[in-house]
């Protein structure tokens, strides 16, 4: 439990805080419902992160969104950028 307090005390990131927050919640006797109601995240959610930390410890609250491939061709991405440098961006 040291850890996540310490994900909650120095985390940036909005995310992974409301979900280190949930599972403190969890671990401190609130109800699902409860902290549904204080965090505006859903029932299944709570079970999900709760399940994480349970399995993974804090590395199972990292937000692993990575973001999609891009889809421009190496030849646009290269007129993007003679274009934006001819406008000096």
């Amino acid at each position: 439990m040291e850890e996540l307090a310490e994900l909650i005390r120095s985390n940036p990131d909005f995310r992974e805080l409301k979900r280190a927050l949930t599972v403190q919640m969890v671990s401190q006797g609130y109800t699902y419902f409860q902290i549904r109601d204080v965090l505006q995240v859903s029932v299944g959610l709570i079970s999900k992160w709760k399940q994480a930390f349970e399995e993974q410890g804090v590395l199972g609250l990292a937000f692993q969104y990575q973001g999609s491939t891009g889809s421009l061709t190496p030849s646009q991405r290269l007129v993007l950028r003679s274009n934006f440098a001819a406008l000096g961006i």
